[in-house]
């Protein structure tokens, strides 16, 4: 097991996140908006050409647009999630280790580097 190993992941709605409980322990939670916002799939992304293999931290840290919920969350395999949204959308792969590299909270958060 690695860092990047989910224990738990529970959706709480009602607070609009998706909190991830690592094996070693750490919590991530990810506001739901941004998770939407960032959606890892070819068609959200703008085609293949656009995919990447990051998430926008800053999108997690933003004011949420909207209000989502999830209908659906399960594994795939063991090295992603697959979320279906309240509009059926289900095509993107969240991947455990980009996830976890993504995690907003402020141990886990550099701020990006401006240049003065």
């Amino acid at each position: 097991m690695t860092a990047f190993t989910p224990r738990s992941v529970k959706v709480k709605t009602s607070d609009q996140v998706l909190e991830i409980i690592w094996t070693d322990g750490h919590s991530s939670v990810y506001p739901l908006d941004g998770l939407r916002r960032e959606c890892p799939c070819a068609g959200c992304r703008g085609g293949h050409e656009n995919m990447r293999d990051s998430f926008d931290v800053m999108l997690f840290r933003l004011p949420a647009l909207q209000v989502h919920s999830i209908s659906k969350i399960e594994p795939i395999g063991h090295h992603a999630l697959r979320i279906t949204w309240e509009d059926g959308h289900n095509a993107g792969m969240y991947r455990w280790d980009l996830l976890r590299t993504a995690c907003p909270c402020n141990t886990c958060f550099t701020p990006p580097i401006t240049e003065s």
